[in-house]
């Protein structure tokens, strides 16, 4: 048996990843609870849609005395922020919930990760003061991949206080993104996020790349 063949396998699954990136940072339409049903977030991305209205969520604002979600893992993404994170519902997104980074001071800081690297990631700023956000997408390591992306979320419009903005590239190699705002003012109430979208669900990409492989490895063993 040659196994020569099957040491290329693991070669040819990463070449795409060592292709040139075409990352590119877009704005969407944010979701709206004002129509029933509601209007999802679009372009849909082709993968898991994550919202926060299955948690428990805080009655009070600023929270208080309410569970932190900061570094809790929904389908495989993992959402942080050094301020804490709480379940607060007050979306006008996907109704009810959002999830609030707890700033003292109208700041944020927020990360969204995954362990495998993904095509795209979509998020929602929901019921934001006018603020302008920095959102940098991660590649391996939490190296930022492209250029920043900032934004000012709007204040007048039907969109008023929410946005939603996507990170696409043509090859699986961005693995979160973070956004911050680093403007601090009483004015500011904070910054919450909805509808957090990741294409592929990353269980699903590791079992292509583990599918790919095993056919590979298993058509190379009939030949030898």
């Amino acid at each position: 048996m040659n196994f020569r063949p099957l040491l290329y396998i693991p070669l040819m699954l990463t070449m795409p990843l060592l292709s040139q990136a075409a990352l590119i940072w877009s704005t969407g339409t944010p979701a709206d609870d004002s129509s029933l049903p509601n209007i999802p977030a679009s372009p849909k991305l082709g993968g898991v849609l994550i919202n926060f209205d299955s948690l428990p969520s805080c009655q009070s604002f600023p929270p208080s005395g309410c569970t932190n979600y900061s570094g809790t893992t929904f389908s495989g993404v993992t959402i942080s922020s050094p301020d804490g994170l709480y379940a607060i519902p007050f979306s006008a997104q996907t109704a009810p919930n959002e999830l609030f980074d707890n700033s003292g001071d109208g700041t944020a800081n927020i990360a969204v990760e995954t362990s495998v690297g993904q095509l795209a990631f979509g998020v929602g700023i929901a019921d934001s003061d006018p603020v302008t956000i920095t959102l940098q997408a991660l590649g391996a390591g939490d190296v930022a991949l492209g250029p920043a992306f900032a934004v000012t979320i709007p204040e007048l419009g039907g969109t008023a206080g929410n946005g939603y903005y996507y990170v696409q590239d043509t090859t699986p190699e961005i693995f979160g993104f973070t956004i911050t705002q680093s403007v601090a003012s009483a004015d500011f109430s904070g910054l919450a996020i909805d509808d957090v979208q990741v294409s592929p669900e990353p269980s699903t990409l590791l079992l292509l790349i583990g599918g790919a492989a095993l056919v590979g490895s298993l058509r190379l063993r009939k030949r030898a």
